[in-house]
């Protein structure tokens, strides 16, 4: 009898174990990042520390802009223009660190016809199963020089999850 309650228990524990490494309710960072995310959102954090948002506009009017996010941690973003015809960027390497996200950008020759603009690093602000928000954190690097400068109105965006 003690041997068949020991059994037990520890088939118990085993599919306890189980069930807990299946039922996750966010994946840890990086991997919550993966896969197609849809812009909502976007506007800039005024000096108040609030978000001042507006819906954000896509051009085509059947589908919306989106960053994609890979395992194998590239960026890209995918952007469709008033015919609704599809264009596809790589934006770089990403890497996380804590609530910081990363962007090694790819070398391309001018930034001005992307709708994306070239930041580099961002907080995260939000994640959960459908939701990320992400702020641009300046670093002076490779933008605007200004946009470094005291009183800088960092740039926010709201994405919701496709996949």
């Amino acid at each position: 009898m003690k041997t068949l309650k020991l059994g037990n228990t520890i088939l118990l524990i085993i599919v306890c174990m189980m069930l807990e490494s299946c039922i996750t309710l966010q994946q840890p960072l990086p991997n919550s990042l993966w896969g197609n995310w849809t812009f909502e959102e976007a506007g800039f954090l005024n000096k108040q520390s609030n978000s001042q948002l507006e819906p954000y506009q896509n051009i085509c009017h059947k589908e919306g802009d989106r960053l994609g996010f890979s395992s194998d941690h590239k960026m890209k973003l995918r952007w469709y223009d008033e015919s609704c015809m599809i264009y596809e960027y790589f934006i770089g390497h990403y890497q996380v660190n804590g609530k910081i996200l990363t962007v090694d950008l790819a070398e391309s020759h001018s930034y001005q016809d992307r709708p994306f603009p070239p930041i580099t690093k961002f907080r995260i602000m939000q994640i959960d199963a459908t939701t990320l928000k992400l702020e641009e954190i300046p670093d002076g690097s490779r933008r605007n020089r200004d946009r470094a400068r005291p009183g800088f109105e960092p740039l926010i965006f709201i994405l919701k999850k496709l996949d």
